[in-house]
């Protein structure tokens, strides 16, 4: 593994959050982008708008999608800067690699009662994580998004104790 310990603790390269439309990824990359040094921020809808804008939403277009986005991350690292990254989806072969360049990653949950209130491409759309296709139960420390002030805190907590 490529991460490096320094006194008990491993050298934070970036995070990547990753959850269902509508957890709070794009939340929480804000709040980490405010508590970074030299933050840059690879929001998954952007990164397929402006470069996968090739892909559609099938399983294996998804698996791409999170490719590239490790490509970018790692770009952005040898740009000596802090990749704050978030997708919907996530495999295991992508979060082996991407821990092994020392990325933090971390899944958020948010019930689905909340989501799909908040978000209505689960009601409208097809191909979409969570309603047709299953997101992959993967060994990722979970962040819960409640809704309220917890989860800004568990943010902030995150940063705090790891970056």
């Amino acid at each position: 593994m490529i991460l490096l310990e320094v006194r008990n603790r491993f050298v934070i390269n970036g995070i990547w959050f990753y959850g269902l439309a509508g957890s709070g990824k794009t939340y929480a990359s804000s709040l980490v982008k405010k508590l970074t040094k030299d933050p840059f921020v690879l929001d998954g809808d952007v990164v397929r708008q402006l470069i996968s804008f090739d892909l559609g939403y099938t399983s294996e277009e998804r698996k791409v999608q999170i490719k590239r986005i490790l490509g970018l991350i790692q770009l952005v690292t040898l740009n000596k800067m802090f990749p704050v990254a978030s997708s919907v989806s996530m495999d295991s072969q992508t979060l082996k690699k991407a821990r092994e360049l020392g990325i933090l990653v971390i899944k958020i949950e948010r019930s689905f009662d909340q989501i799909s209130k908040i978000r209505d491409i689960y009601q409208k759309a097809d191909n979409v994580v969570g309603k047709d296709i299953k997101l992959d139960q993967l060994n990722a420390q979970v962040i819960y998004n409640t809704g309220n002030d917890t989860f800004h805190k568990s943010i902030y907590d995150l940063v705090k104790q790891n970056i």
